[in-house]
């Protein structure tokens, strides 16, 4: 059975959101009162589920309180994936090809994601201070030729898979995958033709410890 926090938690995790942003997206003036969930001084309260459940609604009540259950109500649970994206908690250079057979931890539920394919970790530091080693990206698969270039993608070819920024060659026929972090690693410059999958890195969240 999960303990009041692990219950919480969970839901936090579902949304993407970290715990303040959590607590302002749900209406509390202040996240002290999750931050003592968590210590275990407190459980969750009535009146927290009744919140929480109000602005989630496909979120069972029963499974808030006492854990019972199933944490989506039957008429949802079928649809849960429709409330989010896919998120797996692992490097999104290894999901890549397997990410539909692949089981999620949980789903982002933000609306600005809506339309891309899956989440994953990005454990790189090439594209640092851009994207941290373990944060989240958000990935959408597009096709090589709408590119635009100076954006960041996760680009996958038949010798290399990883995240870089995309600009043009000296060439029309050239493209250049260039780093962040370009002290440790060194830009790339390959044919169009040699991209196997593309996925276009839609969003960023960086899970802070506050």
């Amino acid at each position: 059975m999960l303990t009041s926090w692990q219950r919480l938690e969970k839901i936090i995790k579902w949304t993407g959101l970290s715990v303040n942003a959590f607590a302002r997206n749900i209406g509390l003036k202040r996240s002290e009162n999750l931050y003592q969930i968590k210590k275990g001084n407190n459980g969750i309260s009535r009146e927290l589920a009744d919140i929480i459940t109000t602005k989630y609604p496909m979120v069972s009540k029963a499974w808030v309180l006492t854990g019972e259950g199933e944490m989506f109500l039957d008429a949802h649970k079928s649809g849960a994936e429709s409330e989010g994206i896919p998120f797996y908690n692992i490097d999104a250079i290894s999901i890549y090809q397997s990410h539909r057979e692949a089981e999620p931890l949980y789903y982002i539920a933000i609306p600005i994601f809506d339309g891309c394919d899956f989440a994953a970790r990005c454990m790189s530091n090439a594209m640092t201070p851009d994207i941290p080693p373990g944060a989240i990206i958000v990935l959408k698969e597009i096709d090589a030729t709408a590119i635009l270039p100076g954006e960041t993608y996760l680009v996958v070819t038949g010798n290399f898979c990883g995240v870089r920024i995309i600009r043009r060659g000296a060439g029309d026929d050239q493209l250049r995958l260039v780093p962040r972090n370009v002290q440790d690693y060194d830009e790339i410059t390959l044919d169009p033709a040699q991209i196997l999958k593309l996925f276009a890195v839609k969003g960023v969240i960086i899970n802070k410890i506050l």
